[in-house]
């Protein structure tokens, strides 16, 4: 599917794995491949693919070094989803700079279909399609043709299908809680959301590597195993609501170093504040103050997207809920590629 146009009676354009010999075998097919006029060259087009399939699980780029995109890729994507693994390699030929910004753009495109828990049916077709289109820009010979049709690429096939699925996310944020997905890919979107904040906070436009972020611990605000006295005074600040729900509310979650989330504990919000403030993440610490520094520089931007607060009850967990969202907005979205 990376490599051949394929056509089929079902007119899908999807090789499935027990169809790879017949498909194979069949006249037009082997013509094609060519593996019986040049079966070496055969041999070693399908050792490249391995290699470079093997990259990219490895979280390595196309020049197969260890690689920030790729990584933070696989980051989101984990170990069972590999249907992404036809665009990389169809895309694999583009330059460095180029593949590079593909694999970050194709990761935005995917947070959108796997956070609202599409099925990957949706994108088999399209991918396999979608991975013509990519060898014929990789073929592009005129760099500045291959960029413009390039980011054609990304605004007709990645941000196209966001804007489908937009509404259908937002939806699925309202209602995410720690257990609405793996928590591997709740503590990549924790991450994602933190980092971007931090960066924001020191004025830098581009983000790097999540690294910084691993092993950090997520920590409930609302606490996940309260005292009696805690979960009452609660009931009484949010009556008629389920305690057990919102402690797990995105909007109640956030990455604290281990040192501290073992002190704040199981504590009082109250006590946890002054606790909070000892974070080196600003995501955290503007929970309980903003920072107050100049007029107009980068802390006050992205303070016009924060907000600090005095009680933590039901309430309140709703209107960081929607902060989230709005910050998830900012963040995976398609960008082109510079200097097209």
């Amino acid at each position: 599917m990376v490599n051949y146009k394929i056509e089929n009676e079902r007119r899908d354009a999807v090789v499935r794995e027990d169809e790879i010999y017949d498909w194979l075998t069949a006249k037009d097919n082997a013509a094609t491949v060519a593996y019986g006029d040049h079966p070496f060259e055969f041999v070693r087009k399908l050792t490249r693919q391995v290699e470079l399939f093997l990259h990219f699980a490895n979280g390595c780029g196309n020049d197969g070094t260890p690689n920030v995109p790729m990584a933070n890729l696989k980051r989101l994507a984990g170990g069972a989803f590999s249907l992404h693994f036809v665009l990389l390699l169809a895309a694999s030929g583009l330059p460095k700079p180029a593949f590079d910004h593909f694999v970050t753009q194709l990761e935005n495109f995917l947070f959108y279909y796997i956070f609202t828990k599409s099925p990957t049916k949706e994108l088999e077709k399209a991918f396999s399609l979608w991975a013509d289109e990519l060898r014929s820009i990789v073929a592009e010979a005129d760099e500045p043709a291959r960029q413009r049709r390039l980011n054609t690429f990304l605004a007709e096939r990645f941000q196209a299908g966001m804007t489908e699925k937009e509404a259908e996310l937002g939806d699925a944020l309202k209602r995410y809680t720690l257990h609405s997905m793996q928590k591997y890919r709740t503590h990549y979107l924790l991450s994602k959301l933190t980092q971007h904040v931090d960066a924001a906070y020191r004025g830098l436009k581009a983000t790097g590597s999540l690294d910084d972020y691993r092993g950090i611990e997520i920590e409930h605000i609302l606490p996940d195993t309260p005292e009696d006295d805690l979960r009452k005074t609660f009931a009484v600040a949010s009556p008629g609501v389920d305690y057990e729900t919102y402690k797990n509310r995105l909007g109640n979650l956030t990455l604290l170093e281990k040192p501290i989330n073992i002190v704040a504990s199981n504590d009082f919000f109250q006590a946890k504040k002054p606790l909070y403030q000892k974070s080196g993440y600003y995501l955290t610490r503007s929970i309980t103050q903003l920072a107050d520094v100049g007029v107009n520089s980068s802390i006050t931007r992205i303070n016009a997207k924060l907000a600090a607060f005095a009680v933590w009850d039901a309430k309140t967990i709703d209107q960081r809920q929607q902060l989230l969202i709005e910050l998830v907005r900012d963040i995976w979205k398609v960008v082109p590629q510079a200097g097209a």
